[in-house]
């Protein structure tokens, strides 16, 4: 089993700790389809509040609607008040943490945080996100394609690295499939749909690379990247990624230019993490 990095270690019996599978979906975070408890809870009172006033007939059935629309929102406006109360100082401590170098406090601050993505909308696709870029920049290449698997798909930093790790490990399939969804949702990353069309070129599909960048020109016709890469496609010649700079080098499909020194693997902001003694 591979050590956790340093810095501190994880909570007795986590998944972090144990190694192995860890117990988070492997399905991408659809936004909106999983349950959410304040969501649901708001929706029963605006429906009891709504209903009951029906019935008691405090008013009209065609108020019916409305006054439990409107109790609903105001309900969730309370609601989403508390938890963004408990919220926001829990995500505080993470950045202090990670830009202090302490990843493994993190990751474990982190996944501390999933429950909440019951009560909180879309915060666990997010939260997997980035427990999956922390596992991967430290080493825990298995367990950060776990993690990103069940990353927001409106995500689109998180689900283009899952899909380079897959490309990375020969899984081109796999790699294109990832970025055919991610692409589908995000429509403006052009990182993405670049990177797309790359993984396309590269496996000898030229006409589809040229149709992703095609489609995408369309979106963002001022893209420079994307119009020259299309050119380039449409003469029968191979892309360039330069001009999307060290995001692209980041990626490690690429070996940056020597000009570029080493590249950052940790976000900006944050610390690098510890290198394991003996490599």
């Amino acid at each position: 089993m591979k050590r956790p990095p340093r810095g501190g270690r994880p909570k007795p019996g986590s998944p972090f700790e144990r190694g192995g599978s860890i117990p988070y979906p492997a399905r991408p975070s659809f936004p909106g389809f999983d349950r959410v408890y304040s969501l649901l809870l708001c929706s029963a009172l605006g429906l009891l509040v709504g209903l009951g006033g029906f019935l008691l007939d405090w008013w009209h059935w065609a108020f019916l609607v409305p006054i439990a629309l409107v109790v609903a929102f105001v309900a969730w406006i309370l609601v989403a008040r508390r938890l963004a109360r408990r919220l926001q100082p829990a995500m505080a401590r993470v950045q202090k943490q990670l830009e202090a170098g302490l990843w493994a406090p993190a990751m474990q601050s982190l996944e501390d945080l999933l429950p909440m993505g019951r009560w909180i909308p879309l915060l666990r696709g997010q939260v997997l996100a980035q427990m999956g870029m922390l596992a991967y920049q430290s080493g825990e290449t298995d367990r950060a394609v776990q993690l990103l698997g069940g990353a927001s798909l409106r995500n689109p930093e998180a689900r283009l690295l899952l899909a380079c790790i897959h490309y990375k490990k020969g899984d081109a399939p796999r790699a294109l499939e990832a970025l055919k969804l991610a692409a589908a949702v995000n429509k403006k990353h052009a990182l993405l749909h670049n990177t797309y069309a790359w993984m396309l070129h590269k496996s000898e599909r030229a006409d589809e690379a040229q149709a992703v960048l095609a489609a995408f020109a369309k979106r963002d016709p001022n893209n420079a990247p994307t119009k020259d890469n299309l050119l380039r496609l449409q003469n029968r010649t191979r892309m360039s990624m330069q001009a999307f700079d060290v995001h692209w080098y980041a990626l490690g499909l690429e070996r940056p230019p020597q000009a570029m020194g080493t590249l950052r693997r940790a976000p900006k902001g944050f610390r690098e993490p510890p290198k394991r003694r003996g490599g």
